[in-house]
């Protein structure tokens, strides 16, 4: 059976992708962090009753079934039905995945996405200055200076989530397409910023001595921060790391650090300290580990200017692609469902930044 590529052309399916959205950024509000503006006039198991009502109707308009002649039991072993179901959630996590990756990361992230298959290529040119030479009145040249450009190139590499799905109890209601739907881009998110964290933390060993420092000292930070700001054109620099991270960097003076209290204690960190601002970004769990250890170190601070051209990239496959096992496959009646999608992370900038190791 050939299968058409999915398009939202009814009211209802126009209408699933922004109440999706808008569900994604009401439930990161209420749990994690977002600037993403989102109505506060609907509760957020509104929202989620919505999402699962619009899609539920979404899925039906694809599969050609009407619900109400066969019943939510029979219609569960419908193969098209099957495939639309999957098909709907694969489109959700396409429209927003890439937005929560670049708000999470707009620090030092730049997130772009390409056909399926294909790579992006970036050009980086010099940000260093011309020197400028004293020169004799009958000499008619000093050293030539070229402007290099260079080339780098990201392929999207597969990556792969597999679930056991019992669909029935999605269709009457027990489970939550929107709440499945959320819990696969927290986990695409989760390990994004795994990658990005391990791009990062491996710039250390490349930085030249004076855009690395390993311990810390307040005098140390602030002259990083000023050589990074300076080598990029004056532009502001920022230092981010772990909560646990930057709740190291503090003032020698014990007369100073009295002072830090409820500042200190409500954040976990100093916002600023003389005068470069800091960021947290979200720790996360290596789910691999036998004890939950944290997958990003917290021992690394970078120092970055994020008004210059960002750090890292992220190129994302513009479409995932969903294969489930029949339904009822499994010994306890679920299936097995995977999520196949391609992203790529690299250290692709012309911008300066420095990297401080803690003791």
């Amino acid at each position: 059976m050939a299968y058409r590529k999915i398009e939202f052309a009814t009211s209802a399916g126009r209408d699933l992708i922004p109440a999706f959205k808008e569900y994604v950024n009401h439930y990161r509000k209420e749990n994690f962090a977002t600037s993403k503006i989102f109505s506060r006039n609907t509760s957020l198991a509104d929202k989620r009753k919505l999402v699962d009502k619009v899609a539920h109707a979404e899925i039906a308009k694809f599969a050609n079934v009407d619900e109400s002649l066969v019943g939510s039991t029979q219609l569960v072993t419908h193969p098209v039905y099957n495939w639309a179901f999957f098909a709907v959630v694969n489109k959700l996590v396409d429209a927003v995945i890439p937005d929560v990756v670049a708000e999470d990361f707009a620090a030092v992230a730049n997130v772009t996405t390409v056909g399926r298959g294909n790579s992006a290529t970036f050009k980086l040119k010099s940000n260093d200055l011309f020197e400028v030479s004293v020169n004799g009145n009958s000499r008619r040249h000093v050293n030539a200076q070229k402007q290099f450009t260079g080339e780098k190139t990201l392929t999207p590499v597969n990556h792969t989530i597999t679930t056991q799905v019992d669909l029935y109890r999605v269709m009457i209601g027990e489970d939550s397409l929107a709440e499945y739907a959320m819990k696969v881009i927290l986990s695409i998110e989760a390990e994004i910023s795994v990658d990005i964290a391990y791009t990062m933390q491996k710039s250390f060993d490349t930085r030249t001595a004076n855009f690395k420092a390993t311990g810390f000292s307040g005098a140390t930070f602030q002259k990083l921060a000023a050589r990074v700001s300076a080598a990029n054109g004056g532009a502001r620099a920022i230092a981010f790391g772990t909560s646990i991270g930057l709740g190291e960097i503090l003032p020698e003076d014990q007369y100073l650090k009295m002072g830090l209290g409820e500042t200190y204690n409500t954040i976990g960190y100093l916002p600023v300290f003389k005068g470069i601002p800091l960021m947290a970004i979200n720790q996360t769990i290596d789910y691999t580990s036998a004890d939950y250890d944290f997958a990003i170190d917290d021992k690394y601070i970078y120092v970055v200017s994020p008004g210059l051209q960002k750090l890292v990239q992220v190129v994302f496959d513009d479409e995932g692609l969903y294969i489930s096992d029949s339904e009822f496959a499994n010994g306890n009646l679920t299936q097995n469902a995977s999520l196949h999608k391609g992203w790529a992370t690299g250290l692709i900038t012309n911008a300066k930044h420095g990297v401080v190791k803690l003791s």
